[in-house]
């Protein structure tokens, strides 16, 4: 049971981080939605579903340390090395994103299209914004990577002991007969 609520947690960590980078945030800066707003606001749209990503992913987080931890006091052999290795930094990259980058992120952003911003320093601030999301998307995809192999890995331990063919013991022999 804790090995199918596992699969299921990192399939919808899988899933929402797929849909968001290659679906909704697409969608948001498509020509469309983007020439029909003021400048900048298509930032601040992305911005709130990105927000709403990072606090699932570390909400996610515990909660796949604590199916991992409750696996390894049931079966500590069959709890998986992968998902061991893989929760700390996947959980140092979500917490980084929420704490850390989302907010400076959104500074940049805020103060970039402030109204009082000067034009030398927007083009400062759309430099170093760059810089900054170029970073946060090595992080994402590195979360999705490491979700998405730890995602499979579970789905195969899972595929193959679904394929073992349980064996029929014959009961014991009474001792001295």
């Amino acid at each position: 049971m804790w090995r199918l609520l596992s699969l299921f947690l990192w399939s919808l960590w899988v899933g929402i981080g797929f849909g968001i980078t290659f679906v909704a945030i697409p969608v948001v800066f498509g020509s469309d939605i983007r020439n029909s707003l003021p400048p900048g606001q298509a930032g601040r749209v992305a911005q709130s579903i990105l927000l709403r990503l990072f606090q699932w992913q570390v909400g996610i987080v515990a909660l796949a340390a604590t199916l991992h931890f409750l696996e390894r006091r049931r079966n500590p052999a069959s709890a998986g090395r992968l998902h061991a290795w893989l929760l700390p930094p996947l959980g140092a990259l979500s917490l980084v994103a929420l704490f850390w980058l989302h907010p400076l992120l959104a500074g940049i952003h805020a103060e970039r299209y402030d109204i009082h911003t000067q034009e030398p320093r927007r083009r400062q601030l759309a430099a170093q914004f760059g810089v900054w999301h170029g970073i946060s998307q090595v992080g994402n995809l590195l979360i999705l990577l490491g979700t998405s192999a730890a995602w499979w890995n579970m789905a195969q331990r899972l595929r193959s002991d679904s394929h073992e063919i349980p064996v029929k013991k014959d009961p014991p022999k009474p001792v001295g007969l």
